[in-house]
């Protein structure tokens, strides 16, 4: 939805709730209409409301607490923030259209083949785009009975293979940091390997 609608309808949602708010405040007897409305044509419009008799004054009550709760419910869904969609990766984009992978999908398919090489037992990645290609950036936790240096090798080799195979997109960097420890948590979960 467009900006243009959103306000509007959060401009009518307002004017409901005014509305059904002054209704209600003129009906219990709160205030009166001249205190609520800023014009002559409004004060018209609430007036009729101070002399209704007991069934019109049911229903003007309930009616108006429904509209009021409806408004602020319109209100609320309006006023929420949308959710964001997840970051893509452009793949190409020529005469037959664009063609994009989720960022989550490529940092997923990079920790299962992380996970893949003998000795890794925790994986972390992230991707990101650069004019160059694909950088990669991945975290581990390896076995230290392995050799670090060819596991890491093997590591970044297969990556870059990989994700060049899967996506035809060139990695230009293939980042990978190492610990012997298990990884410290973050706010999402590494990949385990068992």
């Amino acid at each position: 939805m467009s900006v243009f609608n959103r306000l509007l309808i959060i401009l009518l949602d307002l004017l409901l709730l005014v509305a059904a708010g002054a209704v209600l405040l003129t009906a219990v007897g709160v205030t009166q209409p001249e205190q609520l409305a800023p014009t002559p044509w409004f004060v018209d419009r609430l007036v009729p409301f101070t002399q209704l008799d007991p069934t019109s004054w049911s229903w003007a009550l309930g009616v108006s607490i429904v509209l009021l709760l409806v408004g602020l419910l319109l209100l609320f869904l309006e006023l929420r923030p949308r959710p964001r969609e997840s970051p893509r990766i452009t793949l190409k984009q020529d005469g037959l259209g664009r063609v994009t992978v989720a960022r989550d999908g490529v940092r997923e398919l990079v920790d299962r083949e992380a996970g893949r090489v003998a000795g890794v037992m925790e994986v972390r990645s992230r991707v990101e785009e650069d004019p160059a290609g694909l950088r990669i950036l991945c975290r581990l936790s390896v076995d230290p009975t392995g050799s670090m240096p060819e596991m890491t090798q093997e590591l970044q080799e297969r990556l870059k293979v990989v994700v060049e195979q899967h996506l035809g997109r060139r990695v230009a960097e293939v980042s990978v940091d190492a610990q012997v420890a298990p990884l410290v948590s973050d706010r999402r979960a590494g990949r385990r390997v068992r």
